[in-house]
């Protein structure tokens, strides 16, 4: 059952990755230290573990605005790999940097497109970053609670399938001309 549990908190974890890279290895943190991760690694319940995580993750956050595309999805992955291995590595050591980084990376793809179109349709670029980065810790806050992370997985996937559709109706009536 630890396992269930451990693989459902990264997994959910790795979804709030792809909002914010590493704002959700604070929450981790902070779940680590009341004991709510069962199959955490041992430092992730130190005190310099949480400083590290709420501290990056704030700065990562907040240069999300200015960050190229490539560089947003690269380190979402890079975050989701780390907290799903955090969380589950004492159960499963290894294959959540896989599942992780594939996880957050997709979710970072769609994030990314939904903030872009936000922008463009004439939300602040700050105001819709800081919107992100507190989801992002909801969405941590959430993938604690046993199985909920599964879930956020379909979530992420919906709206990722919602999005190709869109794109495939938008431009669907067009036609080349010759």
């Amino acid at each position: 059952m630890e396992i269930l549990i451990s693989v459902s908190q990264g997994a959910g974890l790795a979804v709030a990755c792809g909002l914010a890279a590493f704002l959700p290895l604070g929450v981790l943190a902070i779940a680590a230290i009341i004991g709510w991760t069962p199959g955490a690694l041992g430092f992730a319940s130190e005190t310099t573990f949480a400083i590290a995580g709420w501290a990056i993750g704030i700065v990562e956050a907040a240069a999300r605005a200015v960050l190229p595309i490539p560089f947003r999805i690269a380190l979402s992955a890079l975050g989701a790999a780390a907290a799903f291995e955090i969380t589950a590595g004492d159960q499963l050591p290894f294959v959540g940097l896989v599942v992780g980084a594939a996880i957050g990376a997709g979710t970072a793809w769609i994030t990314t497109r939904m903030v872009d179109r936000a922008i463009a349709g004439g939300g602040t670029r700050w105001g819709v970053t800081a919107i992100v980065a507190v989801a992002s810790i909801v969405v941590a806050a959430l993938a604690i609670i046993p199985i909920v992370g599964f879930v956020l997985v379909l979530v992420a996937l919906w709206f990722g399938l919602k999005s190709r559709k869109e794109d495939q109706t938008k431009f669907g009536g067009l036609r080349v001309l010759r």
